[in-house]
């Protein structure tokens, strides 16, 4: 496994007091441009009217490029996760490909949004063990020009009763007034909590398009949490791709049972074996 990734003091305080944070050193340019190199495949130049229906979509993980799928699951970004969030075994639950085009409407997401209720059945519990970690990972420099998205201070929305997950301007004009840009230089990767408030901006420069990949992670034991079913994925030839040269690491934090799993057996490692012939299983024969 490379080094392990340490978030700076900083990054640990401001993400626990701010709810949200931005790091620029989490990949290696080059690891940044491979992933550039493929957006093409998913996404036109010009604006979001290049696309039949006017919606560029989100691909979702695992992708056909194995550059977005060695950033998504990336050994830093789960190092992050699992430091960030105080556990030593995470899930990877969400991960797409988004881009945003001069001109293109956000419509709700303009207002400040949290997003807890698409990612748990429940409300969010903030101590070790109980937290979900959601991170943007910028393929494109990121500014107000091509709509950086704004997030508040937990410390200003602390009054806000949890079931109220969307605020308008009328009834928290101080909110909207406190909500600061997250911009950042392609390969920073912004981090936030699901209760933080949000919101998307519109913008209208001409040629500024805004690709991001998003990806979500939550402890392996808050089975309450989730947004996308990677067993859904089987039947894909992405999926296959992926798991033939995935690392054991990676495989843990889709929900693969760890080497020393009751489920691990003769007959169970033979089939897995049989399934993904490519797989490197090693550490589960072990």
């Amino acid at each position: 496994m490379a080094d392990r990734y340490v978030p700076s003091d900083e990054t640990r305080t401001r993400f626990a007091q701010d709810g949200w944070c931005l790091v620029t050193d989490v990949f290696s340019p080059e690891e940044v441009a491979a992933a550039q190199a493929v957006l093409h495949r998913y996404y036109p130049e010009g604006d979001f009217e290049a696309w039949p229906d006017g919606d560029g979509g989100w691909p979702e993980f695992p992708y056909r490029s194995k550059s977005l799928n060695h950033l998504t699951l990336h050994d830093h970004m789960l190092d992050l996760a699992e430091q960030l969030l105080g556990v030593d075994d995470v899930r990877m639950y969400l991960s797409a490909l988004t881009a945003k085009y001069p001109g293109q409407p956000s419509g709700f997401n303009q207002l400040l949004h949290a997003d807890y209720p698409n990612h748990t059945l429940l409300v969010p519990r903030a101590d070790g063990g109980y937290q979900h970690l959601e991170t943007y990972i910028y393929l494109s420099d990121v500014s107000p020009a091509n709509g950086a998205t704004r997030f508040v201070s937990l410390k200003t929305t602390e009054g806000v009763p949890v079931e109220r997950h969307t605020l308008s301007y009328e009834l928290y004009p101080e909110a909207y007034d406190a909500a600061i840009d997250a911009s950042g230089p392609a390969g920073s990767v912004v981090m936030y909590r699901p209760d933080t408030f949000h919101c998307s901006v519109d913008y209208t420069t001409p040629g500024a398009v805004r690709h991001i990949l998003m990806a979500s992670y939550r402890p392996a034991a808050a089975e309450w949490g989730g947004h996308q079913a990677w067993p859904f994925k089987g039947f894909s030839m992405e999926w296959w791709n992926f798991v033939q040269q995935a690392k054991p690491r990676q495989l843990l934090a889709l929900g693969f049972p760890p080497p020393g799993d009751p489920y691990w057996t003769a007959e169970t490692l033979a089939g897995v074996q049989a399934r993904y012939p490519g797989l490197d299983m090693t550490a589960w024969r072990a």
